[in-house]
């Protein structure tokens, strides 16, 4: 057993696992330091200016390309070059024309329509490119994914996360709120830059092939689904806040609530790192046992090392409630504790098969299921809130979670073994 487990630490090392866990953490601690720090070197009213152009372009973010920079995942196997060029160019072509009409739109509402903040104007004007650049270099990322380069998608990745807080701090200190925009471009023609060789390696006097109608149709309609699963899937939280705040309308209440979520709800970047070296090793297998087998021991792996982290966590709740909140925030403990075994059930239980189940390109499947779990959470949510309070919403998220993630391993289990043992017996 322990040479097994030193051949498996050793591919996952080989692989770029371990960077790309490294890498999310310090993505992750390099921006929530950058957003303190921003918060700090601006005004009120500047920063109320920003964060409101800032979130209208968030909602050009949940159907960025139309998804087509996730369906390069499993249509650029590094296979065929001729092909990976040419869906890659297609996804390049069509999703930023898709973002730049998204963005286009956005710019025209803000300055045709009476908006809360008329002074962001000027700043949704400036933040016209963003979508468009981000679909761009997340396109590569996905691109340098697919053909398993976790090393590479792990430095744009950081580049791109140090150079804005580094060129934010700079250009905010020369020329105000907006030199927050401008960092962003930077960050990205830097990302840009460090794939650079790569995708001329990979590209330069390659003759992209002509995609013909089957192939084009089969790669929207994955990445169409997959925007429409994600879109779903990220509406949950919303939804529940919306929520709390309708039915409660209590500021203490809505304030607890939100801290009781913010650490314990980072337990899914751990499992977005597994999915993110899993995916793409996914993607290149057929469907059956092998596949089956594979993504059980992924699943186990990812639920027992969430279940630890989870138990550890909640012995010390207390104690983070008191170094990052304080005193004032006591009273959220019951609530922060019980978040910790809802996001557990997500994170340990619920995201890998509804991340897998796209690798092997079943993405109709996933975007009718978030579909219905976001109408069925608002059901629940609405009930559970209403009977038990803010406890409730909670307990209804983790009713959701371990439902729709039930049904989401039971799918798995139909189309990798059911099927196959059905086509065998025939």
């Amino acid at each position: 057993m322990i040479d097994k487990l030193k051949s498996q630490i050793q591919q996952l090392l080989a692989g770029g696992f371990f960077h790309i866990l490294f890498g999310n953490t310090l993505t992750k601690m390099v921006a929530f330091i950058s957003s303190i720090v921003i918060v700090r070197l601006v005004s009120k009213q500047d920063y109320a200016y920003f964060s409101y152009a800032d979130n209208l372009y968030s909602y050009a973010n949940l159907v960025a390309g139309l998804g087509m920079s996730t369906a390069v995942l499993k249509f650029c196997s590094g296979k065929n070059q001729k092909e990976d060029k040419a869906y890659m160019l297609f996804a390049m072509k069509y999703g930023n024309l898709f973002q730049i009409f998204v963005s286009l739109l956005i710019v025209i509402y803000a300055n045709t329509v009476p908006i809360p903040f008329p002074e962001a104007r000027y700043l949704v004007t400036m933040l016209a490119l963003y979508p468009v650049l981000t679909n761009v270099v997340t396109t590569i990322q996905n691109y340098v994914r697919a053909h398993l380069d976790n090393k590479l998608y792990v430095r744009m990745s950081v580049v791109q996360t140090i150079a804005v807080f580094l060129c934010s701090v700079i250009f905010v200190l020369l020329i105000g709120v907006s030199g927050i925009v401008i960092a962003r471009y930077a960050a990205i023609v830097l990302a840009i830059c460090v794939a650079w060789q790569f995708l001329k390696n990979h590209m330069s006097g390659v003759q992209a092939e002509k995609l013909d109608r089957k192939q084009i149709k089969a790669f929207l309609a994955m990445a169409i689904s997959m925007m429409i699963g994600n879109l779903f899937s990220s509406m949950l939280a919303n939804n529940e806040m919306a929520l709390v705040n309708y039915l409660i309308s209590d500021e203490i209440v809505t304030a607890n609530y939100r801290v009781a979520n913010l650490i314990p709800s980072q337990l899914t970047f751990i499992t977005s790192s597994i999915v993110v070296y899993y995916f793409p090793i996914i993607a290149n297998m057929n469907r059956g046992k092998m596949v089956w087998n594979k993504v059980k021991k992924i699943g186990a792996l990812t639920g027992g090392l969430i279940f630890a982290i989870t138990v550890i966590l909640m012995f010390f709740s207390p104690f983070i409630i008191q170094v990052a909140y304080g005193d004032r925030y006591n009273d959220a403990l019951g609530l922060f504790q019980l978040f910790w075994i809802v996001y557990a059930i997500n994170a340990g239980f619920r995201m890998i098969p509804l991340n897998m189940l796209p690798a092997l390109g079943i993405t109709k499947f996933n975007a009718f299921l978030s579909m219905g779990t976001c109408l069925v959470h608002v059901v629940i949510d609405y009930i559970c809130i209403n009977v038990l309070g803010i406890t409730g919403a909670g307990i209804a998220s983790a009713i959701v979670y371990l439902v729709s993630g039930a049904i989401g391993w039971g799918y798995l289990y139909k189309v990798c073994v059911k099927e196959e043992v059905s086509k065998t017996e025939e």
